[in-house]
């Protein structure tokens, strides 16, 4: 079969000053126009940055304040180059790249000339090389990417999101400017047969009685075809579970496989997480394979009922798993670095470890960020750890309201049908939502603070676009949802709190002290009636060992000098602090980590607690976050950029472990 991933080239990276590029591969030697930088190493995928960093161009940008000496970066095009030779023999009389983390937007370029453009990180590209590549001869390969686009940071108007490129990277509350390019995912080159293979949705069920599951294969091809042959093994290890032939002709196909004996997938307390082996095969008239797909499935039954005494206009949020309602707990997800591009396996199983062993079963990928990687999904799959996977749509502190322009919602519900097809059938995979944070009044005023609703146009598409391609699984609008945003005191009672986020620290809290502002929140968490916390926040600082690694002293003392402003401007506490130190105090920061950590944990813990111990009028408690994807040196985080767990950490562990009943 044809098939070459770019991962296995050998790859350079070239910096052009925008657009030079075009005369500097179009003119013969000598040439004056040429790449700024040249000959750098780099892997596929890789970010631009990291290759930097690796050549020693630019600093790390995790330590100090050395991330503004690279902001320069985003002002470049960048040349990924690779030679190669394809065998017509192998690839047939076709050749497509299939690319699908191409960060932000540029060319294909072959032997310098153009033959493609792309744009978004967030779908899949496919490009037609076949008169470029395949002719038996070597061939260079480029992909240059121009700047990013200009996106917006945590401030702005979010509906004038364009681009739907991860927005934290632009700046955050806990995150310099590091705006990534290059491609954040592996892309392929197919030949004919591999290129004519369709997308395949698998829609995974479970039954009433949780013994007997469902598989409806969904097949989607770019041509009519007069007759297509498949073959379907369901597999527990080597045991056979289901096997079907099945053929079709037409554009589309459905198979269903019914009546399968399996056993269920539990989210993590709970029971065992079984998965099975799916494979669809495509075979020609003599039985040869000419394509083959592979995944892991589970099989769950998932029903949502209404908080006990929740108001009845309310979403139910009460999470029922195979006939049990479980209590949701867990933190809200963010890449574990910064350049999401460079994170390996290996990263993400250490987080996703630590989440378990607290008794993690929900993680929320937050929507200004990224749809998670696949092994972020196998990982989850494996820790029975449920994901709330947000499209990337997030507030933007002065207007927080979708985009309503119908470009803006075709290239939504494009982005749509590709979380589905990528990600849809992972077990851990709970419920989509539209983003984060969005808010509106109605059509007639975008600047108001009430969540929205599907009469919002690009949220009404979101959910239409999803009832077609995955309808058995929930889409909510936004994070938060109900009538109100935050969860008010003067409001607890009335039956207006639903899905809420907040509080995130003490500011809004009676008390000068530490020991007064604890108090004051504890009294709020003892009134409270909301009926799901999908955001609650508390700062404490980085472990000793983080912050020493990624600063030198001078930055680090007092809080609230440069450093600590970089990126935890919000998080610092410097006021509550210095009432329970003396000036000239030895070990300050020391007793300032400690202190910031223990009213985190105490804090975190005892918001966690009064949730929980409401079930089932309260669904589920969710922090934010779970942890630092760059070393702040103070957070909201339960474990730090060294990986790190914080006192929080455990305050929370004793909390999820502790069992509650329905």
């Amino acid at each position: 079969m044809g098939l070459l991933s770019l991962s296995s080239l050998q790859w350079k990276l070239y910096g052009w000053r925008p657009f030079s590029w075009k005369l500097g591969k179009s003119h013969p030697e000598p040439n004056p126009i040429v790449p700024d930088i040249n000959d750098i190493p780099v892997s596929f995928p890789m970010s631009v940055q990291q290759a930097l960093r690796d050549a020693g161009v630019i600093p790390d940008w995790n330590a100090g304040l050395a991330s503004r000496e690279c902001e320069w970066v985003e002002h470049r095009h960048w040349e990924y180059r690779s030679r190669l030779r394809l065998s017509p023999d192998e690839f047939g009389d076709m050749v497509v790249l299939h690319a699908e983390g191409l960060d932000y937007s540029g060319w294909i370029l072959v032997d310098g000339e153009e033959r493609a453009f792309f744009s978004s990180s967030m779908v899949a590209h496919r490009f037609d090389l076949t008169d470029y590549l395949l002719d038996g001869k070597e061939h260079e390969l480029s992909i240059i990417f121009e700047e990013p686009p200009r996106e917006q940071g945590q401030m702005g108007y979010t509906s004038r999101s364009r681009f739907f490129k991860s927005r934290y990277n632009y700046g955050w509350d806990w995150c310099p400017r590091i705006v990534p390019m290059g491609p954040w995912e592996d892309a392929i080159l197919l030949g004919a047969a591999e290129s004519a293979k369709p997308d395949i949705f698998a829609d995974v069920g479970l039954d009433s009685f949780f013994r007997l599951g469902t598989v409806r294969l969904k097949l989607s091809f770019e041509a009519e075809s007069s007759g297509r042959h498949f073959h379907v093994v369901l597999q527990d290890g080597e045991r056979i579970v289901c096997e079907r032939d099945f053929s079709t002709a037409g554009r589309e196909a459905v198979l269903t496989l019914d009546s399968l004996p399996v056993e269920a997938w539990y989210p993590n307390g709970e029971g065992s997480r079984k998965r099975y082996r799916l494979t669809v095969e495509e075979r020609d008239a003599a039985s040869q394979v000419l394509w083959r797909d592979e995944r892991k499935i589970g099989f769950k039954h998932i029903e949502w009922r209404r908080c006990e005494g929740a108001p009845a206009e309310a979403e139910p949020w009460i999470c029922v798993v195979n006939g049990k309602p479980v209590f949701l707990q867990g933190a809200n997800w963010v890449p574990p670095v910064a350049v999401y591009h460079d994170a390996q396996k290996e990263d993400y199983r250490k987080l996703i470890d630590l989440y378990r062993d607290m008794g993690t079963n929900l993680l929320r990928v937050w929507g200004g960020a990224i749809l998670e990687k696949e092994f972020f999904y196998e990982l989850c799959d494996e820790a029975g750890i449920f994901v709330w996977q947000e499209f990337p749509m997030s507030s933007s502190g002065i207007e927080n309201c979708p985009p309503y322009d119908p470009e803006s919602i075709a290239a939504l519900e494009d982005i749509a049908r590709h979380y589905v097809l990528q990600r849809g059938h992972h077990v851990s995979l709970l419920l989509w939502s539209g983003g984060n944070e969005l808010t509106w009044g109605g059509p007639d005023n975008p600047f108001g603070e009430i969540p929205v609703d599907d009469s919002h146009p690009a949220i009404s598409a979101l959910r239409s676009c999803l009832e077609k391609l995955d309808p058995n699984r929930r889409f909510v609008a936004t994070s938060p949802t109900g009538p109100r945003f935050y969860g008010h005191p003067e409001a607890f009672g009335q039956g207006l709190h639903h899905d809420i986020h907040g509080p995130w620290g003490f500011a809004q809290f009676e008390g000068g002290t530490f020991a007064e502002k604890l108090a004051s929140w504890k009294s709020y968490w003892e009134k409270d009636d909301a009926l799901f916390r999908s955001e609650v926040g508390m700062p404490g600082a980085s472990s000793m060992e983080c912050l020493a690694r990624y600063a030198s002293p001078e930055e680090l003392w007092p809080p609230g000098g440069e450093y600590w402003l970089h990126t935890a401007s919000w998080w610092i506490q410097q006021s509550l602090y210095e009432a329970e130190w003396k000036e000239g105090e030895s070990g300050a920061l020391a007793h300032y980590v400690e202190l910031t950590q223990s009213i985190q944990a105490e804090a975190y813990g005892i918001a966690a607690k009064a949730c929980k111990e409401r079930f089932p009028r309260c669904g589920g408690f969710v922090v934010w976050m779970g942890h630092d994807c760059f070393p702040c040196p103070t957070n909201n985080s339960l474990i730090d950029f060294a990986g790190n767990p914080k006192l929080a950490y455990e305050a929370l562990r004793l909390v999820f472990k502790r069992r509650i009943s329905c």
